[in-house]
């Protein structure tokens, strides 16, 4: 398992005997005489070349001078290079008429304009008073909040005149079976128009499901309610829960619980549009803290090892495919994966699922400090030769698959396809008068090779000294890590009591600013801050 990189571009001649050796998307492999393809028509030739990965489409190029010039010639192979590059994949039968020409365009003056973000474009969102201290997520260019009495779905700065996103405010009872108890989770989708509430009822959990739009059952959900698998030696109405977590993935609702009285965890999954019971559960004592969804049939449980689950067999429990081992304790934890936004019909491609990546961070109480796992997600779909029973060593997945970053005080930090957005503090020395900075970092390989000179690429490994993070039984003292980035600083600082969550698509930044009134000392009014890329 070790990290890739593009073969470059090289001008040299091309030998009358050369071969190629590529390897077409099906994976078979094929040896092609340079002279031959050479002899074809020039659009033969980009037709032949396009059935090719973005790698051998630059190992091609690199044999000549001609086959440079045929790749420089051809939107449309730099289109699936540029796609690769960036680790996106295309939208499939989209009713889409911009030339390739424009779509390459576009999609690296997207990638550029990242390196440039610039904090004085920004514009504000103002958020209810009601919702001010309410549970907030930014998804899908919507602010979705919740508190125990109302849920709301406010449309930010729609990106042109022709989307309309409609305003959305409900009390949380209209939605709920048995109304007016405590809500425990609550889950809104918004492209799947769903909202989904979990909450005790006499000892029972519930999962309801609703329909944004209107009162009644989701024209698409199986039933109105969820049922949970009963666990082996316990009756439902036993168990007290303490905690809840829901997660969404398209067809998938995720449901983690965790019950102190009985040391106990579980993890359900159902495919909501086809059934309202699931076999797909895991449970335990309690140990494992987060999980998130790796793509359409593979989920990761978060613990002291990373646990690796096929989800495609809905019908029995999650298959274990392989256990990661991490160097540093992860208690507690919070592990993300933003989900792709629903395909829109205008949307031209989307981020690859196979090379995302994995933010895991932890804060020690203790030392105050923070640790942010990096991780790109290709480690997880290349398995090949790996033995389900057998532990894989930290040494051999991590160091070049991961970036790990320590901070002396807890940060903010978020991320979408191969960007990562940090409020980093500027300077910890005295804890009265904490600044923060906006940090983004570009994982992509073509950010890394493409960035014009404009950002500052970090190839070089980064060492973190984890002797205090750990019960002494590591033989390492410290962890190096080299998964490279492009980095962009912003040079606006916020106060630490003036800057809250931040959020990052493939379009904006996003963050929730307070504005204490003097006049209204105890009473902050709170404004989403966006800045558009």
């Amino acid at each position: 398992m070790t990290s890739h990189s593009y073969p470059s571009i090289a001008e040299t001649s091309c030998p009358s005997q050369a071969h190629l050796q590529v390897v077409k998307r099906g994976g078979c492999k094929q040896k092609i005489k340079a002279a031959v393809l050479l002899s074809l028509a020039e659009e033969l030739q980009f037709y032949i070349l396009g059935f090719l990965s973005c790698r051998d489409i630059l190992r091609c190029t690199s044999v000549c001078k001609a086959l440079r010039q045929t790749y420089l010639s051809s939107s449309e192979l730099q289109y699936i290079v540029e796609l690769s590059g960036q680790q996106l994949l295309p939208v499939p039968n989209i009713d889409n008429h911009t030339p390739i020409s424009e779509r390459l365009q576009l999609l690296r003056d997207k990638a550029h304009a990242w390196f440039k973000f610039n904090h004085h474009s920004l514009e504000t969102v103002s958020i209810p008073e009601e919702l001010y201290y309410a549970h907030k997520i930014v998804t899908r260019g919507r602010l979705c909040l919740w508190n125990q009495d109302l849920a709301a779905i406010i449309p930010i700065l729609p990106k042109s005149p022709q989307q309309t996103v409609k305003r959305w405010q409900r009390p949380l009872s209209s939605v709920m079976s048995v109304p007016h108890l405590d809500k425990l989770d609550v889950l809104m989708d918004p492209a799947q128009n769903l909202i989904v509430v979990v909450y005790v009822d006499d000892g029972t959990l519930r999962i309801d499901l609703r329909a944004l739009n209107g009162d009644g059952v989701h024209p698409q959900a199986a039933g109105p309610r969820l049922f949970l698998s009963v666990l082996q030696g316990y009756q439902e109405h036993q168990i007290d829960t303490e905690n809840a977590n829901l997660k969404g993935f398209g067809r998938y609702i995720a449901l983690w619980r965790t019950s102190l009285s009985f040391n106990l965890w579980q993890l359900q999954i159902w495919d909501w549009q086809h059934s309202t019971t699931s076999n797909c559960f895991l449970s335990g004592d309690l140990g494992p803290i987060d999980f998130c969804f790796l793509g359409n049939n593979r989920l990761l449980v978060v613990g002291d090892t990373l646990n690796l689950y096929s989800i495609e067999d809905m019908s029995q429990m999650p298959q274990l495919l392989a256990c990661f081992l991490i160097p540093i304790p992860l208690l507690p934890t919070r592990c993300f994966l933003p989900t792709e936004p629903q395909m829109q019909a205008q949307q031209m491609y989307t981020s690859d699922p196979e090379h995302r990546l994995l933010c895991m961070t932890t804060f020690l109480d203790d030392t105050f400090e923070s640790v942010v796992y990096i991780i790109s997600t290709r480690i997880f779909f290349d398995l090949d030769g790996l033995a389900v029973a057998t532990p894989i060593p930290w040494n051999r997945w991590g160091p070049s698959n991961t970036r790990i970053f320590k901070h002396d005080l807890e940060l903010k930090v978020h991320l979408s396809g191969n960007r990562v957005l940090q409020a980093l503090p500027v300077d910890t020395s005295d804890l009265g008068s904490i600044h923060y900075i906006l940090h983004m970092m570009d994982f992509s390989p073509l950010a890394v090779t493409n960035r014009r000179g404009l950002r500052r690429v970090v190839k070089e490994p980064s060492r973190i000294d984890i002797s205090d993070l750990t019960d002494g039984s590591q033989e390492a003292q410290s962890l190096i890590t080299s998964l490279p980035y492009v980095e962009v600083v912003s040079d606006r600082e916020f106060k630490a009591d003036e800057l809250g969550d931040i959020w990052i698509d493939k379009d904006r930044v996003y963050f929730f600013l307070t504005d204490y009134e003097s006049d209204r000392a105890f009473e902050p009014s709170g404004k989403l801050g966006v800045i558009d890329v």
